[in-house]
Parts: C-alpha cells; structure tokens; sequence
C-alpha cells in the first residue's frame, strides 16, 4: 500500500487513525507532506522562551531529530485535532494558565463542532492538508521557486499571498491529492486568507476594510467552516514550538476571540452584518469578557475608548490586572502619542484613508510586557510605555505603496524580535522607541469595480 492511500485508508476510519500513536500519526503525515514539511523547515519562526521543561521529543524531532520551529508549530496542530477527537481534554489544556485555561464545556463544543463538520473521508483528509500546508509561505524559497517560474517576483507579499499563488502555479503537488470539490474550498479559504486572516482579526490587528474578502465567498458556507476548522487549530500550534505537549495558546480567551471571527464572517457572509459591524463583534466581546471580570465598560462609539479596545484585543488581554496595567499605560501616554494612536487605530480603511496594519506587533508588544515574568509592574508599565510610543510611530507613518491600496502592512518581525528578546531591552526599554520603521507593503488594494 503506498503512503498516500495510506493516510486516504485511515480518514475512511478516523478512529483507527486516531488512536494511532504520536510518532506512527506524524510518520504517516511526513509521507505524505515531505515536501511542505522541509519547506517549513526552512520557515522563519516569531521564537520566544519557553515556561516549562520538555521531555518528550518534539514532534520535528520525532521526524528529523532535531527541533525546528514551524513544523512543531504546525505538528501540534494535527496533534490537538487527535486530541479533540478523543475527547483528551487533560492533554489538550496540560501547561495553560488556570486563568485562561479552555473549559470543559467549551472543549466539548468543540469536539461536537468538529465531529458534525466533517462528514466524510475527503473532508478530513482536506482539513489535514489545509493543517500542514498553512504556513509554507513562510519558506522564503517557495517565493524563490516562484518566480523561476513565472518570473514574478512575490518576495515582498504576506506568506499568505505567497501560499496563494504559489498553488495557482502548481508548486504544491499536495492539492493534487484532494478531489475537484474540496480543492476548490481550500483554494477559497486560501483566497480568503491572502487578504483576511483569522488570527489578526482575532486580536484586531487587521483593520474593517480587510473584511470585505468575506464578502466574496457567499454561498461557500463550507470553504469558510473548513478555514475555521484549520485556524482553530493553528492557534492550537501556535506555540508547540516552545510546547509541543498540548495546545497552550487555545485557551478560553483566544477560543472565545477565534469563535467570535466565525460568528461575525458568518454573519458578513450571510449579509446580516456590515464590515464595521461585524469588527466591533470582536473588539465587544472582549470587551464583555474584561467588563465580567471587573474593567470598567468601554463605549466603541467613542474614539478613545475604541482605541485602547484594539489594543486590549491585539495583546489578548484578558484578566483584570492585566487591563487595567494597559489602561493606566494608556491614560499616561503624552497626548500627542495618544492622539496620533487614537486617530490611527479607528481607521477602517480605503483608497482615500488607507488603514495600517502593523503585523506581528501583537506577539511582539506580548514578549515586551511578558505580563507573567519576573519583572515588576513598573517595569512592566515601562515596557508597555515604550512599545506604544514604537507602534505610534510605525502606524502614523506617512509613506504609502503606489496604487489604491486601502489596507498598508507594514511587518515588525525582522525589526523587533531581536530587540524585544534582548537583555539590553529589558535593562532600558526605550530603544525600542528608535527601532527602524518597516516598509510600507500592500495589504489590500482595492480593484476597479470593488
């Protein structure tokens, strides 16, 4: 039997495939994705510190003997949908905060969210494709392979937009594999994901204007419940690279941020919501969670109180110490800083008022703060301070991409990761104040007709 109709034969059987072991799972998925799994391989990863000390092999190492970010991350990812399969909740939650910890009744939403949605053998096998082949972008040399053969150079595009088009290429063979039908839901979900992605409005660090891609997929009920299925479960990885032993980063608040994306794409693609509308779902319940747990009530109706919302959503902040130490940080800013954010952050964005979308300055802002770290409040306040004086001056920006762009990216990953996890920033966190601003890159661009 070859290792394609391998795999096929257990997605006729998920029990059988689930009750496989760890290492016998992950082989059957490395003979049939060798080649986006070396591609993830070369894939850069945000990195971070681990909290606790792992003993187990990760699952790279399982596979390669030796640890690489990106194919733990996205290992973890099949891992936890085995978990939820088996209804492993211990596993599951195993190393999350008590405070954030997933609850048993929401796990149970979830194990009969999936085991409803994926009704057939080809729609498991799609989800499982769509799993590993989520953050091959990231591999600067598919970009490479691109334009050998197009001649098109997509360097300077999101990984998503990078995965995108090189499916419309033909450089991943794996999609080759799936039927006409659910081929076509995960292109779409791809198409979906070079232009709205479930994570950044998660955390809001995407603006409305990027909610319009929604708009695009009506009638496709089923290629959006599959991208929400995979993007569910690449929260789940989100840190296997740090723990591989459960899906630490799933844990109630993000499930509730996550959920609220599909209750507000939903209501969009079901053409009850506007894009505003459908956005202040998200930045309203996390709100509604902050407000339970004793944070005063913000109004989204006013400008400032609707900027600190983002910002609460962008660190996915969710206890109360925690927001009141951004609150605090926020009403000491200087007033122009808090202008400047305030006017930049409650853009929608369009051609005549493009929005900015500082990507990755959630995970980054998060590593500054290190709210659970040993430092002190005031330490954390200054971290915080300084982090929000370095976002001020990327968004405000006044450099812009040619065209009508309506959504500018502007990527910190490469800018701030060494800063922020350097013991020089912990000693004196306002160099990050002078780090370099990023490149304006186009984030959506709006076409005639739109």
């Amino acid at each position: 039997m070859s290792s394609i109709s391998s795999l096929r034969h257990y997605t006729t059987d998920p029990e059988a495939l689930f009750t496989l072991s760890d290492e016998a799972l992950l082989k059957l998925i490395h003979d049939d994705f060798e080649d986006e799994l070396h591609r993830l391989k070369s894939a850069y990863s945000v990195g971070g510190r681990g909290e606790v000390e792992i003993s187990s092999k990760s699952p790279s190492s399982i596979l390669y003997g030796k640890n690489y970010d990106e194919v733990n991350r996205t290992l973890v990812g099949v891992l936890t949908l085995k978990w939820i399969h088996n209804g492993e909740y211990d596993t599951l939650v195993a190393n999350q905060a008590d405070a954030l910890k997933l609850s048993r009744e929401t796990f149970q939403w979830i194990h009969d969210f999936y085991a409803h949605s994926i009704s057939n053998p080809d729609e498991l096998y799609a989800l499982i494709t769509s799993i590993v082949v989520n953050d091959v972008g990231k591999d600067k040399q598919l970009a490479s392979d691109y334009q050998k053969k197009t001649g098109e150079d997509i360097a300077s595009l999101n990984h998503d937009m990078i995965l995108l088009k090189a499916v419309e290429a033909g450089l991943l063979s794996c999609l080759d594999q799936l039927s006409e039908e659910y081929r076509g839901d995960i292109i779409r979900g791809m198409e979906l994901g070079a232009e709205f992605n479930f994570g950044q409005l998660a955390q809001a660090e995407n603006a409305p204007a990027c909610l319009s891609s929604l708009e695009k997929i009506k009638g496709h009920a089923r290629s959006f419940r599959l991208r929400f299925q995979e993007q569910l479960l690449d929260i789940a990885g989100a840190a296997g690279h740090l723990d591989w032993t459960c899906a630490k980063k799933l844990t109630q608040s993000n499930f509730d941020a996550f959920h609220t994306v599909y209750d507000a794409g939903i209501g969009i693609i079901e053409g009850g919501l506007s894009l505003r509308e459908g956005y202040d779902m998200v930045l309203a319940r996390r709100l509604n969670l902050l407000h339970e747990k004793g944070f005063r009530l913000l109004d989204l109706n006013v400008e400032d109180d609707r900027a600190l919302a983002r910002l609460l959503c962008m660190s996915s902040v969710a206890d109360l110490t925690t927001a009141e130490l951004y609150s605090r940080v926020w009403s000491s800013l200087d007033d122009n800083v808090r202008e400047s954010l305030r006017k930049y952050l409650n853009i929608d964005g369009s051609v005549s008022k493009p929005a900015v979308q500082v990507t990755y300055i959630p995970a980054l802002i998060t590593q500054a703060v290190d709210i659970n770290g040993p430092s002190t409040t005031e330490d954390k306040e200054r971290a915080l301070r300084s982090a929000l004086h370095y976002l001020c001056r990327v968004i405000s920006a006044p450099d812009k991409p040619d065209g009508p762009v309506s959504v500018i990216e502007r990527n910190v990953f490469s800018t701030l990761k060494d800063v922020v996890q350097s013991p020089k920033f912990r000693e004196d966190p306002t160099i990050l104040e002078t780090a370099p601003i990023p490149e304006s890159l186009v984030a959506k661009m709006e076409l005639d007709g739109q």
